[in-house]
């Protein structure tokens, strides 16, 4: 026997199946459906409550008032504005950084607001649970405010477009509904709550991917704040949640594209044909990003705007609205799981930027998306024909093909490009470049390929481009060594005069870094070394960057470490080290506590709000080199120095996903198979690094050892060491192998490892002979606040 609300959702439910068939197959135009949602007219229909209950996922609001009703779209209620007062509360999911990032954010351990108005959009079953008890009335003209306002308010504040995610829910029969709700007049103003079961809205444009379905939001100064994210309910209860791209709607597998560069300083035009795979059936409407990282400003003014979308020659319709940071399209009949489908999309916008001082050189507003593209990181392979003025050259990723005269026009010429692998990213940049150009030979191999520095006129700045070439040369042959072969046909690197660095696969976009310092050696192999972390090998959410970042930061650190010998590569450490103990600043001065103490590694760029600048930074490079640091550690040999095994390691985890995504979990398995079989995983008979990943990527603590020893002689002439490691700043249950260094005098060092569990543990070592010094850790392997050792 049903319960009476249980039937009354299985009754929408039922009707939200039967509706959206109706809707895919009797609307004559997708564009025409699209006009209705977006428009939201109140049909004047109201519904009054007292004390009435929804609850969508951990939120639950509490409605006295009225609910003005969107007039029916063929017979369905997809929104309402409510007037009157209410409260809405959401309790912590079960997460220590959200539980402090809301005390840091609003110094509460919940969010709970009361409110005046509400705003709510849906494809649930949100329209039973307000009710049957219908009755017409005016809808007062605050409300019809609201509802006129509110996609043109989400579009400024995020880019994203309401109306086209209700629209692809219905027309794409989406097994669960999309909730929307806009608080206002209560404690906390503007606040906003998402729940999308199919994580469209908060991987697009919040780029928090990694299973969240749910986000509670406010404006803040520079855009959303995220006060909190979730996992669905039924997730936390089964303890396990599908990464975002498990609802990708197609897998774009090529890009042919035409960029017209001809006229830079007004425009830039696109054509590109997608070749892409649907990933289920019944597709209808599928979302593309494009321009979603710039400003609201740029969004609005310099966006690429998409003119027009063919498919099989035809033209279909498409939507994007002003300051969309992306658009939809519209198949004229649904599309088959597997069903190759070829898109043709024609854009174009003031997307381009003019380099500072630099004239004739031109740069993509953001370099990753200034064209089409679906799911995060989706990777294909590309064929590049760019336009562009005779008198200016074009860098771009991938192998050059073609350098020829446009038959067209006598002014224009034709570059064309090649990248025959899978990758996520792509870029370009058009300007008066001088080729600078090497040959790069890999050891122990019969493959050579070109190397190129695109560099500009010593007339303008005076750049040592073979001190460049020279770097770009030896990084990219010492991490092929070291990780796994280099894939790409080319390697190359483009000036741009920005203060920063960017690894796109086979090419860098670098500022003109020549001086012979250590900074140089780091800066220029931390951006060579993302042809592994970041290209060959992507990160899969956002909570698995630092396997991109933290990994290209210590394999900086590993290359300045040979390459400059004068002890940069351990002064580099030591201001990483340093890092994670500095306070984080505020917009408004410097805040209290520890950068290290802000969020555990997987919450990526998460850590960075405005009470925390500077924790990205310490975070998911400094902190994530280090942990990569401390692996690098527990897979040798502590008594040699013997690190075959991690190399091996890293050569394999490679290997396993060249070409697709990983996981922090899938690393983690991947280290942890070779840790079993480590000297140190011997010695204390672990089978695994679950542990440590909890500890130090999943945690926050720091740990401070001190160590107290004495000695014993014994009859042979050797010596007994024992004593206590000391384990303070962490749980009870925190375990670490502690590297320990005996000095016997000039050259004659031992080292071994002693265990630290809990509080105090206690340790006793034989050594032949008593030792002028003894240090616990003094090559820095492990991530501490303090050490002190002391013979008793």
């Amino acid at each position: 026997m049903f319960s009476s609300a249980v039937f009354v959702r299985s009754l929408a439910a039922i009707f939200f199946i039967i509706l959206a068939s109706s809707l895919t197959h009797a609307q004559s135009s997708g564009l025409a459906l699209y006009n209705k949602l977006k428009a939201f007219e109140l049909g004047g229909d109201t519904v009054t409550v007292s004390d009435l209950t929804i609850k969508r996922d951990r939120v639950v609001m509490t409605f006295n008032g009225t609910f003005h009703l969107a007039a029916p779209i063929d017979g369905k209620i997809t929104g309402a504005i409510f007037v009157g007062n209410g409260t809405m509360k959401a309790e912590v999911p079960p997460s220590d950084f959200e539980r402090a990032n809301l005390r840091r954010l609003i110094k509460a351990d919940s969010v709970t607001t009361d409110f005046s108005t509400a705003t709510l959009r849906f494809t649930d079953d949100t329209a039973a649970l307000i009710g049957s008890q219908i009755q017409k009335g005016q809808a007062p003209p605050q409300a019809v405010k609201l509802a006129g306002e509110i996609n043109d308010r989400l579009l400024r504040a995020t880019g994203a477009n309401l109306a086209s995610r209700l629209m692809m829910s219905v027309v794409n029969r989406e097994d669960r509904g999309f909730f929307y709700a806009y608080f206002d007049g209560g404690k906390i103003d503007d606040l906003e709550y998402i729940f999308d079961p199919h994580y469209r809205l908060p991987t697009l444009y919040f780029t928090i991917n990694g299973g969240e379905r749910g986000l509670l939001y406010r404006e803040g100064m520079y855009g959303p704040e995220v006060l909190m994210a979730f996992y669905g309910e039924d997730d936390y209860a089964k303890g396990v949640a599908a990464y975002s791209d498990a609802h990708d709607q197609v897998d774009v597998e090529h890009h042919d594209m035409t960029v017209d560069l001809r006229s830079p300083k007004d425009k830039l035009s696109i054509r590109t044909r997608m070749r892409m795979l649907p990933l289920s059936n019944d597709l209808t409407a599928i979302s593309f990003s494009i321009g979603e990282s710039l400003s609201a400003e740029d969004r609005q003014k310099k966006q690429m705007r998409v003119q027009a979308v063919r498919l099989g020659g035809a033209t279909i319709e498409h939507v994007q609205e002003e300051r969309e940071g992306g658009f939809t399209v519209f198949l004229p009949k649904p599309a088959a799981k597997g069903q190759s489908l070829e898109l043709e999309i024609d854009a174009e916008g003031d997307f381009l930027r003019q380099g500072e001082g630099i004239n004739g050189t031109s740069y993509p507003r953001s370099n990753q998306a200034w064209y089409p593209r679906h799911g995060y990181l989706d990777r294909s392979t590309y064929s590049l024909t760019y336009l562009h003025p005779k008198n200016l050259k074009v860098a771009s990723i991938g192998v050059r093909t073609a350098e020829t005269d446009f038959p067209e026009d006598k002014n224009v010429r034709q570059t064309k490009y090649s990248m025959s692998h899978p990758v996520a990213l792509i870029t370009f940049a058009l300007g008066p470049w001088q080729r600078h150009s090497e040959t790069v030979k890999f050891e122990n191999s019969d493959k050579a390929i070109p190397l190129e520095f695109n560099s500009i006129s010593g007339a303008v700045a005076a750049i040592k481009e073979d001190f460049i070439l020279a770097e770009l040369n030896n990084s990219v042959r010492y991490f092929n060594a070291l990780f796994g072969a280099y894939p790409y046909d080319s390697y190359s690197a483009t000036f741009h005069p920005y203060g920063f660095g960017q690894g796109f696969p086979s090419m860098l976009m670098i500022p003109p870094t020549d001086r012979s310092s250590k900074y140089t050696f780091a800066f220029i192999s931390h951006e060579t070394a993302h042809q592994w972390w970041g290209n060959i090998v992507s990160w899969r959410s956002y909570r698995d960057q630092w396997l991109s970042e933290g990994f290209a930061e210590y394999s900086g650190l590993m290359y300045t470490s040979l390459r400059d010998g004068k002890g940069s590569g351990r002064e580099l450490l030591d201001e990483m080290r340093s890092s994670l103990k500095q306070p984080p600043r505020t917009i408004t001065g410097v805040g209290t506590g520890r950068l290290n103490d802000v969020g555990p590694l997987v919450l990526g760029h998460r850590v960075s709000t405005t009470k925390t600048i500077g924790a990205y930074q310490a975070l998911i490079y400094s902190k994530g080199a280090l942990v990569l640091r401390m692996v690098h550690y527990l897979l040798s040999d502590p008594a040699t120095g013997d690190d075959k095994a991690f190399k091996a390691m890293m050569r394999d985890f490679t290997d396993r996903y060249r070409n697709k995504s990983a996981s922090t979990d899938d690393f983690r398995q991947v280290a942890g198979e070779y840790f079993a079989r480590s000297p140190i995983g011997q010695k204390y008979q672990m089978k695994n690094l679950d542990w440590f990943f909890r500890q130090w990527v999943q945690g926050t603590e720091m740990p401070s050892y001190r160590v107290e020893y004495s000695f014993t002689n014994n009859p042979d002439g050797s010596v007994m060491i024992a004593g206590n490691v000391f384990q303070e700043g962490v749980d009870d249950k925190w375990f670490m192998p502690v590297p320990i260094s005996f000095g016997f005098g000039g050259d004659a060092v031992a080292n071994g490892s002693i265990a630290a569990f809990g509080p105090k543990t206690a340790f006793q070592i034989k050594l032949p002979r008593k030792p002028s010094k003894v240090e616990i850790d003094p090559q820095k392997w492990i991530i501490t606040d303090k050490v002190d050792v002391k013979q008793q």
